[in-house]
């Protein structure tokens, strides 16, 4: 048995904002950053026989980068505690992440298991963006293809390609 959570780490306001969100989806409790911490800390470091393991997906975590790098540290440190019952799932759009922007002491404490997926094809990109776009008139399908295309063979990232419709001027007119 276990309880599975997610976050995003686009939707927050700093990397601290991590422990507020984290507390939050165990608890339903809100805290300030530095006693979510602590809370957590204690959480994972205590035994408790009867508590489920959570499993937490962490989405864009390398927006929980920062210099110091303490809330990757301590997100990744406290799975490695036995009575924690905690498994971190950690998604970054950065295929080198752990051996480019983290420091020594927090990608030691990354597990060895990394699956890597492909960049989206303009195919995908362009049933993602139509998907969107549904029930709005505000492209022709070959926009929508060229929009596709391009970021394709640039990054293959339907945020990108996504984020150019939004702000593409025929559409901002149509916006309230």
């Amino acid at each position: 048995d276990f309880n599975f959570y997610s976050m995003n780490g686009m939707r927050l306001t700093s990397p601290e904002q991590a422990y507020v969100e984290m507390w939050k989806l165990l608890t339903g409790e809100k805290a300030t950053p530095e006693h979510a911490m602590k809370l957590l800390a204690a959480r994972f470091s205590k035994a408790a026989p009867k508590r489920n393991t959570s499993v937490f997906l962490v989405d864009e975590l390398d927006m929980l980068c920062n210099r110091k790098q303490s809330v990757l540290y301590n997100i990744f440190d406290w799975p490695s505690k036995p009575e924690g019952k905690l498994i971190i799932i950690a998604i970054a759009n950065t295929m080198d992440l752990p051996e480019r922007v983290m420091i020594n002491r927090v990608s030691s404490r990354l597990g060895l298991t990394r699956q890597t997926f492909q960049p989206y094809t303009h195919e995908q990109l362009q049933t993602i963006v139509a998907s969107r776009l549904e029930g709005l008139e505000v492209f022709e399908a070959n926009a929508v293809q060229l929009v596709a295309r391009k970021v394709a063979s640039l990054s293959g990232d339907a945020r990108r390609a996504l984020d150019i419709c939004r702000r593409s001027p025929k559409f901002l007119r149509i916006l309230p």
